[in-house]
Order: structure tokens, then sequence, then C-alpha cells
């Protein structure tokens, strides 16, 4: 009886096992799990919160190097009119100005205050590339608020420390910006302990801890650091919320539509930085759109133009090329541009002389000698001639005369034939066409769309490519739609055009296509009829 007793003992307490063990097991690994994606989550907020911070500092880099631009004696009306204008351009500088023998001397919030004698410490931090940094000043203009101030030259930019961590998250995530060259707290959101969160860098990120999760972003071009934390999450831990939720599902099913909502925003704000993650992953690509000779309908060169296509969704490059433009993100744009279409058409520019490649460039780039050095230094040894790689500029880029007269002659000297994209729509003035020496007018295609119709605006085609020829300017009518616009352009003495009469634009090994099939209709047209 007794063995009998132990045998059924026996049998149960295996049973029991054998439906303990494997729920048991199945936790376990389910609470790894769990812990793997809060992590992987964690330091994909970290690599977010670290675009953030690179932004900011980037902007203040950007201000210092746009008050550098305006000579003259420091506090001149000139030199606090141009401050002015970089605390307006620039959404995360809240003061610039500048400074001399540990004083402030002026900014435009200040106003100037030479004789007043405000005294500013020795700098916290001196780079090596000639930056000084304040990393907790005392601001003139509060008894409460301490700023970042970087400065270089005798100029200054005051940036709020909150910038760096003032990032949209729902979870209020504690986050912590650090320089990584002195180990300093440069600053930490609401309720981050700056302790933990320095202890937390010095460590990677591996903190032993049963509560918080932490993760670390290391920036790649400055000495900056983002630390995150978040609390463990647990699955016995959210057995209570999966029951409270199927219990009161109306109200989730609500919260669930205000999320919806809420992440659209959060998508929406934080475009700016997908961009910047974009382009430094080259994820934009470019394609080609061919220009025709309508002499003989060869196809003379191509324009570049970029495409970005986000999560299975093509966005507009009006949309985010004018984002780059106003989030400093337009130089490295164009640059990818350039480096894909060497890349891409080199063969065939190099195999072809007469064949070119336009591009586009920004106000930023004909301000500045920057574009053409890095052109000038990626030609060489490729085989491809300086007349093949042509510069297009919008009309607005002109509007800052003085900056960008000398570099457009430059372009030119160089080698590099000038365009003026969009003629007619911007600007609009005839004045600059008489200052700067350009090549090419390119008539917008809302003039084009008006040819050999009774509008209002038929008439400004004639007199553009009238103008165009008394200057000895060529012309490319862009966005040719019809064999009737094509005829009437030919009678005005019009040479080039492009647009989806000919071809949309293609990736490059679609443009070696079309150009080869091209050349096969242009042989065969050429051949005697029997």
């Amino acid at each position: 009886m007794i063995k009998r007793l132990t045998l059924i003992s026996a049998s149960i307490a295996l049973g029991c096992l054998a439906t303990i063990v494997p729920v048991l097991t199945s936790l376990y690994v389910a609470n790894k799990d769990v812990e793997r994606r809060d992590r992987e989550e964690l330091r994909d907020f970290a690599s977010k919160a670290m675009m953030r911070a690179e932004l900011v500092t980037f902007q203040a880099f950007g201000a210092l190097s746009d008050l550098d631009r305006e000579p003259g004696v420091p506090c001149s009306p000139s030199n606090l009119e141009q401050a002015a204008r970089v605390i307006y351009n620039y959404r995360y500088v809240q003061d610039a100005g500048a400074y001399a023998d540990g004083q402030y001397l002026c900014s435009p919030l200040l106003g100037d205050v030479r004789k007043k004698d405000l005294a500013l410490p020795p700098p916290d931090y001196r780079s090596n590339d000639g930056f000084l940094v304040w990393f907790r000043q005392k601001s003139p203009l509060s008894d409460v608020r301490k700023d970042l101030l970087i400065g270089r030259n005798g100029h200054y930019v005051s940036i709020d420390p909150a910038s760096y961590v003032d990032l949209i998250d729902p979870s209020r995530r504690p986050i912590a910006t650090i320089q990584t060259t002195t180990g300093t707290v440069m600053a930490v959101s609401a309720g981050a302990d700056e302790d933990d969160m320095l202890n937390a860098w010095k460590h990677g990120g591996n903190v032993k801890s049963t509560d918080w999760n932490y993760a670390v972003a290391l920036s790649s071009s400055r000495p900056l650091a983002i630390v995150v934390k978040s609390p463990r999450s647990s699955v016995t831990g959210d057995w209570p919320k999966l029951l409270a939720a199927w219990l009161t599902i109306g109200v989730v099913s609500g919260a669930a539509l205000g999320w919806l909502a809420y992440r659209r925003i959060t998508r929406q704000l934080s475009f700016a930085s997908t961009l910047e993650w974009a382009i430094s992953r080259r994820k934009i690509e470019v394609v080609y759109q061919p220009i025709v000779r309508l002499a003989d309908n060869e196809c003379a060169g191509v324009e570049a133009l970029v495409r970005w296509t986000l999560h299975g969704r093509a966005i507009s490059p009006e949309v985010f090329v004018r984002v780059a433009e106003e989030n400093q993100l337009i130089q490295p744009l164009t640059d990818l541009v350039l480096e894909k279409t060497l890349a891409q058409l080199g063969n065939l520019l190099s195999a072809n002389p007469t064949f070119y490649v336009s591009i586009n460039v920004s106000g930023d780039d004909l301000c500045t000698f920057r574009f053409l050095n890095l052109l000038t230094s990626s030609l060489k040894g490729t085989g491809i001639a300086a007349r093949q790689i042509r510069i297009e500029a919008t009309e607005r880029s002109f509007m800052n005369a003085d900056a960008t007269r000398g570099v457009i002659a430059a372009f030119r000297a160089a080698g590099h034939p000038i365009y003026i994209d969009d003629f007619g729509t911007g600007y609009s003035s005839l004045s600059y066409l008489q200052t700067f020496e350009i090549d090419v007018l390119k008539i917008d295609k809302s003039f084009v769309d008006t040819i050999a119709q009774d509008t209002a605006s038929s008439v400004v085609a004639p007199h553009i490519i009238s103008m165009a020829h008394e200057l000895n300017l060529e012309i490319v009518a862009e966005g040719v739609e019809s064999g009737l616009q094509i005829t009437w352009l030919r009678e005005k003495g019009v040479q080039y055009a492009q647009g989806w009469y000919y071809a949309k634009a293609m990736s490059a090994r679609d443009l070696a296509t079309w150009i080869g099939r091209q050349r096969e209709q242009s042989h065969a047209d050429s051949l005697p009829s029997i």
C-alpha cells in the first residue's frame, strides 16, 4: 500500500514537473526575448537622440561660420545685424554675439555691453580645431538659466542644453548628453541622475541593474555620447496589464487611434532626422533625364535628379530638398549626388567626351569654394573633362550677388558651364544676367506648357528665348511633352529640350539601354530608303 502511494506521489510529482517545467522554460525564454527587444529599441532610440545632438552641434558650428563671414569691427551695426540673422536662421541658437579678453562685448539680445564689464570666465574645453566651450555658463539674460556657449575667433553662440535631450518620447526615458573628451555631462532630461548616466557611459552601457536597461550611442564626427535608460520589462509584469486591456477594450481602442495619430505627428516632426539618416546611409537614389539636341534629336547629356523612397512611398523631391535646405543637409545631399553620378556614369562620360551631366547646386555651395574643390578632386584620374560636369542653379541662388559672383566665375574658369534652372520663376530680375557670366538658360515647364496657347503667360517663353539669343546664351526647354512644342521650339531657335516627350528620368542602367535604342533608331533613319 505504501509502495503504491509512493508510486502515485512520484507520478503526480513528475506530472507537475512535466507541466511546470515547460511553462517556466517558456517564461524564461519569453522574458529574455522581452529584454532583447527592449535593448534593441533602446539602442535605436539612442541613435535617434544622437542625430538630434549632432544636428544641434552642427547648427552651432554653422552659426559661428556665418558670424565669421561678416568682416568689420565687433559690435558694429552690420555685425549685430548678421548675429540677428544667425539667431533667426538657426533653430537651436538662442543668442549670438562677440567676446574678448574674458568679457561679453555685445549681442542682439544683450545690446552693446562693453562698458558693463560682463565677465566671461575661461572656457571649460578647447578643441583641436579652435572651438571654445563653456558647458554651464550663467546667462547674463537670466538669473537662473545656464547655457552652453561655443565660441571661436571672438564670436560665440548660446545653446539651451535642453535642446540636446528635448526629444518627443511617450515613455519619457531619461537621456543625457556627454562630452567624451572631458567626461562632462552637457545636458540631462528631467528626472535623470547625472552620476548614474555618467557611470553608464564609462561602462559602455553595461551596467548591472535589476530595474533598468542602458544604451550608449557615440558620435562618429564629434566627441559626443548619448546615454539613455528605460525600465526593464518582464512577461509576468505584463499579465495584469493584458487583463486590464481585455476588460477595458473600448478605452484601448480609442487610445490606439490616438496613438496612431500621435505617431504620425511624431514622424513628421522627425522628418529632418530621417532624411539625415537616409543621406548618411546613402539611401537617396540618383536618376537621369535625357537632354536632347533639337537639331538632330541626339541625346547630348542628362540632368541628375534625386529620388527618395521611404517605407515604400516615394517622397517628392520638392519636399525633401526643401527640408534639406532648411536643416543644413543640402550640402551632404549634393555631395552624395556627385559621388553616385560619377560612380554610375563614369564609364559613359569618359568614353563619350561630348556627353555631359548637369548637377543641381544649392545657394550655399555658390557662396564658397567647398563644392568646386570637392568636384575638382573627384574628377582627378577619371578621364572625365570638367566641361562634362555642368552646374545648375536656381535664380534665387544668385540673390547674394557679392558672395556668388566669384564662385560662379571660378566654376567657369575650371571649365564647368553654368546653367540657370527654372528661369523666370524665382529672382525674376534681369540685372544679374549682366553681372554674372553664365552659359545656358533653362525655361521652366510652366512657360513651356503655354506654348501656342492663348493665355496671359504664353508671351513669356518668346521673350525669354529672344533675350537669351541677344545674350548669346544657349537654351534648354524643360517639361516638353508634345511634338507641337518641339516644332515651335525649333522654329524659335531653341537648341535643347528635355521632358516626357523624350523620356522620364531613369536609372543609369536604363539610361544606357535608352541611349543605345536612340542611336540604333538614328542610324536606321539615316539609311537610304529602297
